[in-house]
C-alpha cells in the first residue's frame, strides 16, 4: 500500500518537504519560474528576459558584506543567462552550489559551483531534439558532500526517468536511477534523496514488479542496502503501511517516521542501518512530563545518532511537545503550556524546521500563550532555553519589531540563522522593507544581516526567501536567493565574519 489511510494528528505548521526534492519539480511554482506548460510530453519552462536595475538606496544598518554570486539575466559559465535560481547550499569551504534555469543556450537548466570569484557548470539538462527524436533532461536538487556535488536528473522520456549523480567537478557519476534492481527484488522508482558530508545517500521510492512496494533505500559508493520496505515486519509488530521520507547523518545511519497496522503502535520513529531496525519513538509509550505519544513528526538526526521529533500526546496537561531520545533516554525539550523564557507558555503549534546539531542544542519556533508575544524562536541547550526571537520585540539594527518567522539554520557553534518579517506600521516598516536576516546565539547578540529595501550591487532588495531550499548558512556565512526589480533573482552571500568584526 503506497499511502495510508489512517488519520494523523500532526500539529506541525508549514512545507512539509524533503531536504532535498526531485529534479521533477525543478521548475516550481509559478512565482519562481513565471510559467511551465506541457506539450507532447514534454515539460518545457518559458524563460524570460530579466535584468538587475538600479532603484533608491534606502537607509541601511552597520553594513556587512554582501556578494553577488550568480544574477538572472547575466551569462552562465556553460552559455547562455540564468533564467532563475530554486536551491542553494553552501559548503564548509564556502562553496556555493546551486541550481538554475537556462535562457538562450542549448542546455535548459543547469547544476553550478561557485568557489571564490570562480563559477563552473557542474551539470547541464538538454533540450530535446524534434529532428532526431533526442530526450531532453532537467538537472537541479543539489547537495554538497565532501568534495563532490550531488544532484539529480530527470530525463524526459516515456517513462519520465529519474537518477541521482554525483560530480568531483570533473568528472560525472551515475549513482542509482529508476529501473535499477531494488535489493528485493523488482525495479525502483526513486522519489527524492538525502545526503550526507559522505556521500552516502537515503533515498525513498516505489518499486515495480517485486514483492515490495516501497521502500527507504542506502547507497554509498557500491551497493544498495535495504533499510526498510512495507513488507519488513516493524520492530512494534503488524505492519507497515506508510513510510516517511529519511534523514541520515555523519555514519549512514538512517531514521524515518512511519505508519504501521496490527501491532503495538499505529505510528512510530525508527532508525537503523540496514542489518536491522531500532525504535526510537512510539506510539503509547509513555511521554517524559505525562501521558503517552499518539503521533509524531518526520525525525531529525545529529552525527551521534540521537533523534529529535515533534509529538502529540495523550495527556491531561500537555497536547504536543519536542522530544530528543539520546543512547539513554527520552527528554522532553519543549512542551505545550510550559513557561517559556521571557513569559508566557509554550503553544500547542511548533513550526518547521526544528533543528538539531552535534552539540544537542536544538532549535525551534512555537506559538506562545498568556502574553504580548504570541510566538518566538527559542535555542534549547542541554538544561536551559535561550530565546532568540520574540514576535512584538524591537528587530535589532532595525526600528521595527518582529512579525513573523519563517526557514532558519542550526549551525554547529550555536548560531541560529533566520528569515524573519517586521510588523507593518511599526518604527517605519512597509512592504519594501518588512523582510531580513539575523543570525544571534540569543536575544542580546541578535544581529540583522540584509533586510528588504537595502541596496545589493547597487540595487534595491525587494524580497528574502521564505521557503525551503533558498537559504543555507554554517559558520562561514549565509546564502540566499533573493528577489529584485523587474522580476530578476540573485544568490547572494553574506559573511557574517564581516558582520561579527564590528
Amino acid at each position: 500500500m503506497k499511502y495510508s489511510t489512517v488519520s494523523r494528528k500532526l500539529f506541525f505548521t508549514g512545507d512539509r518537504t524533503r531536504a532535498t526534492p526531485l529534479s521533477a519539480v525543478l521548475c516550481r511554482r509559478a512565482d519562481e519560474t513565471r510559467d511551465m506548460t506541457v506539450r507532447g510530453g514534454l515539460a518545457a519552462c518559458a524563460m524570460a528576459v530579466l535584468a538587475l536595475v538600479s532603484g533608491p538606496p534606502v537607509a541601511a544598518h552597520d553594513r556587512v558584506n554582501n556578494t553577488v554570486i550568480a544574477s538572472s539575466g547575466k551569462t552562465a559559465p556553460a552559455g547562455g543567462d540564468y533564467f532563475s535560481f530554486h536551491t542553494v547550499v553552501l559548503g564548509e569551504r564556502r562553496q556555493v552550489v546551486f541550481d538554475a534555469s537556462l535562457r538562450g543556450a542549448n542546455a535548459n537548466s543547469g547544476v553550478f559551483q561557485n568557489e571564490g570569484t570562480t563559477t563552473q557548470a557542474i551539470a547541464l539538462g538538454t533540450n530535446p531534439d524534434p529532428n532526431t527524436g533526442a530526450f531532453g533532461s532537467l538537472v537541479g536538487s543539489p547537495s554538497i558532500a565532501g568534495n563532490d556535488v550531488i544532484f539529480t536528473k530527470l530525463t524526459i522520456d516515456a517513462n519520465f526517468t529519474n537518477a541521482i549523480l554525483r560530480s568531483n567537478g570533473k568528472d560525472v557519476a551515475q549513482i542509482v536511477q529508476d529501473g535499477d534492481a531494488a535489493p528485493g527484488g523488482g525495479k525502483i522508482r526513486i522519489e527524492g534523496y538525502v545526503a550526507n558530508s559522505r556521500g552516502v545517500l537515503a533515498y525513498p521510492a516505489s518499486v515495480d514488479d517485486g514483492p515490495d512496494t516501497q521502500g527507504v533505500f542506502r547507497i554509498g559508493r557500491s551497493n544498495t542496502v535495504s533499510i526498510v520496505t512495507d513488507k519488513s515486519t516493524p520492530p512494534t509488530g503488524g505492519s507497515f503501511v506508510l513510510l516517511g521520507d529519511p534523514v541520515i547523518n555523519a555514519h549512514g545511519v538512517v531514521a524515518f517516521f512511519a505508519g504501521m497496522e496490527g501491532g503495538s503502535a499505529d505510528f512510530a520513529v525508527f532508525k537503523g542501518t540496514g542489518a536491522n531496525l531500532t525504535t526510537v519513538f512510539a506510539a503509547n509509550d509513555d511521554a517524559p512530563g505525562g501521558g503517552t505519544f499518539a503521533d509524531f513528526s518526520d525525525p531529525v538526526i545529529n552525527a551521534r545518532g540521537h533523534v529529535l521529533v515533534g509529538a502529540t500526546l495523550n495527556s491531561a496537561t500537555a497536547t504536543s511537545g519536542l522530544f530528543l531520545r539520546d543512547e539513554e533516554r527520552v527528554v522532553a525539550v519543549a512542551l505545550t503550556g510550559q513557561p517559556a523564557p521571557k513569559g508566557g507558555n509554550y503553544g500547542a503549534q511548533f513550526f518547521r524546521p526544528i533543528l538539531l546539531n552535534d552539540r544537542e542544542q536544538v532549535a525551534f519556533s512555537v506559538n506562545l500563550t498568556g502574553e504580548t508575544s504570541n510566538r518566538g524562536v527559542f535555542r534549547r541547550d542541554h538544561h536551559a532555553t535561550t530565546p532568540i526571537a520574540l514576535q512584538g520585540t524591537p528587530a535589532p539594527g532595525t526600528t521595527g519589531t518582529f512579525d513573523s518567522f519563517f526557514d532558519m539554520k542550526l549551525l554547529d557553534d550555536g548560531t541560529v540563522a533566520l528569515v524573519a518579517k517586521l510588523t507593518l506600521g511599526v518604527g517605519g516598516v512597509d512592504a519594501t522593507n518588512n523582510m531580513g536576516i539575523w543570525v544571534g546565539t540569543s536575544d542580546t547578540d541578535l544581529r540583522l544581516l540584509v533586510r528588504s529595501g537595502e541596496l545589493i550591487a547597487g540595487v534595491p532588495l525587494l524580497k528574502l526567501p521564505l521557503s525551503p531550499g533558498r537559504f543555507d548558512a554554517n559558520e562561514k556565512g549565509v546564502v540566499w536567493i533573493g528577489d529584485f526589480p523587474d522580476r530578476a533573482s540573485a544568490i547572494v552571500f553574506s559573511d557574517i565574519a564581516s558582520k561579527r568584526d564590528r
